[in-house]
Order: C-alpha cells, then structure tokens, then sequence
C-alpha cells in the first residue's frame, strides 16, 4: 500500500489588516444550528456540536459540494506570516496556503474568489499542485492548477488536460 500526497504552497501577498481580519474570520469553524450560527466559544452548552445542522470554516457555507471533516478542516493549512520567510521574495504581510500531504485546491479557490470580490476584484491568483505517491505506482504522479479571479475559478488536472490531448494536434 503506498501513500498518495497532494501538495501545494502560495500566497496571497501585501495583506492589511482588514484583509487579515477578514480571512481570519472566514476561517472560523461554525456550527449550524437551524438559522443560528455559533462558533466554539459562542456555542450555548445545551447545543450538542454533533447534532448541528452544518459545521465548517464560515467561507463554505456557501459551497455545495462541501462535506465537513469531523472537525470541520477547512481543506489545506495556512498562516499568515512575514513574507521574507518563504523564500527570496518579500511578499510581505501574507496569507500562506500550503499543504503538505492532502489538500483540496477546489476548497483553496472557493476562499480565494470570494477574497478578490471583496478586496482586490481587478487581480487574479494562480495555485499549481503536486500529486505525488510513497511508491512508484502507475497513475500516482501528476498535477494540476487553478487560476482564481473574482468572478470565479478554473481548474484542471493532468488527467484533464491529456483528455483535452485527444484531439489530433
């Protein structure tokens, strides 16, 4: 049995700190309880967070094809960090997505599109991933991207892509 990875790191660079705030707040996993939303501090004691009508980061309450993890992961790591520690370039104030064994680029994107709408609409945003495995085992490898403005996102994979190839060049 071989482990599979999915692998990304990008940034959304010269944050302010409203955008941090903004970020921060859609990250915060809520728990649904018919039209009342709570976080874990504001959650009453008599509300059982297992029986809540939806739980997840904020910013995907919106997304169909979300399904909460039993804790409500939002799908891929972040921090917001100085930009001159990830690397040559200064990015300065950023806000850091990575994942290092399973992310979900779709869920990266959803975030994303909704943060060009509110703060920078004429800007786009491009993710590219790796896919890789612990063992060389055959359709294991491979990669994708996504390209987000604010209006909304494009991805494809390797595999797409070579489903594209098909038609005689």
């Amino acid at each position: 049995m071989a482990n599979n990875y999915l692998e990304f790191s990008q940034v959304l660079p010269n944050l302010r700190a409203e955008e941090e705030s903004w970020l921060t707040d859609q990250l915060v996993v809520v728990y649904v309880f018919g039209d009342h939303e709570y976080t874990e501090e504001t959650l009453p004691e008599e509300c059982d967070k297992s029986k809540a009508d939806w739980l997840g980061p904020r910013v995907f309450r919106d997304l169909k094809d979300y399904t909460p993890d039993y804790d409500g992961w939002c799908g891929f790591e972040y921090a917001f960090e100085e930009g001159v520690n990830l690397g040559t370039k200064d990015w300065g104030r950023c806000f850091w997505v990575y994942a290092e064994e399973r992310g979900e680029p779709e869920f990266v994107a959803h975030l994303v599109q909704k943060y060009l709408r509110m703060f920078r609409a004429n800007e786009y945003w491009e993710l590219s991933y790796a896919a890789t495995c612990g063992k060389p085992c055959i359709g294991a490898f491979g990669g994708g991207a996504v390209f987000v403005t604010a209006d909304g996102f494009e991805h494809m994979n390797d595999l797409d892509f070579c489903k594209i190839r098909l038609i005689p060049i």
